[in-house]
């Protein structure tokens, strides 16, 4: 997962709403994970930038945790990302980082969402979907942007080894968008039809990334060219319109867009070798 820092806590803006698993045989112990004695509450670590973490804050939304079942919190709290506390409940200093109310630290996005949507099932409205068929495609077409666009996506906000690396690696995100466009619902609004679901929570945030990035820094004319069944999800979802999950992703995507105007205007791209400084 990403772990984007230097933005600031979400817990200023969230408003008010009512045995160590066994592994395969190893000849050396292995210590199990820290568990956090902070708080009784569970704790998602994360900030607005984290389009990772922002799958799971679409969760929390959208079945009313916020504030009262999970609390919202900066890693700053914890001294940041790199620090020794934060390290010792995840290893590899990244976000979003789930802390139970029991204390168990839970990180990976997609595995926080998972834990998520099955510890809070009976709460606020289910997001699994009526057949074995739309389960499919929601696992696989979430998989395909985990395996494929996820490893690279990195190439639109961050420094590359060369020009030529970063082309490559925007024509592999290119390529499995088309792929999506080809698993996307023609019915919609959602992306497995009429129902929304995890994988809506899953790749929405990154494609507030896509829009932003390609057209606003790297001069793509649409982000969604040749692809309208996603530009027709994407533009439901960021609406806010039509339901009340649709509004939840606005939110999130308020929560992004913001964050990354910031990045903007502290010329992150210039820093990071992918605009000229005078081309601001």
């Amino acid at each position: 997962d990403q772990s984007p820092a230097g933005h600031r806590s979400l817990s200023t803006t969230m408003p008010t709403t009512t045995s160590t698993p066994v592994g395969l045989a190893q000849t050396v112990a292995r210590p199990a994970p820290r568990r956090s004695t902070r708080a009784s509450a569970a704790k998602l670590y994360d900030v607005p930038v984290s389009n990772n973490g922002a799958r799971v804050r679409i969760a929390l939304y959208a079945k009313g945790l916020v504030p009262d079942r999970v609390e919202i919190v900066s890693p700053s709290e914890l001294g940041g990302i790199k620090s020794e506390e934060y390290m010792a409940l995840q290893p590899k200093g990244q976000m979003p980082l789930l802390v139970t109310e029991s204390g168990l630290p839970i990180w990976e996005s997609e595995v926080i969402l998972g834990y998520v949507l099955d510890k809070y099932d009976g709460e606020g409205p289910s997001f699994t979907l009526d057949t074995a068929e739309e389960r499919a495609l929601s696992t696989l077409s979430t998989k395909v942007f985990d395996t494929f666009i996820q490893p690279v996506q990195g190439c639109m906000y961050r420094k590359s080894p060369s020009a030529e690396q970063r082309a490559a690696e925007l024509k592999v995100i290119d390529e499995n968008l088309h792929i999506l466009e080809s698993l996307c619902s023609a019915d919609g609004p959602y992306f497995v039809g009429g129902r929304p679901c995890k994988t809506d929570m899953s790749l929405f945030p990154s494609f507030v990334f896509f829009e932003f990035m390609l057209e606003t820094q790297f001069g793509w004319p649409d982000a969604f060219y040749d692809k309208p069944k996603l530009r027709a999800w994407y533009e439901y979802l960021k609406a806010g319109e039509g339901s009340d999950f649709a509004g939840v992703t606005a939110r999130v995507y308020g929560e992004i867009f913001d964050a990354l105007k910031a990045w903007e205007e502290g010329g992150r791209w210039e820093v990071q070798g992918i605009k000229e400084l005078n081309d601001k």
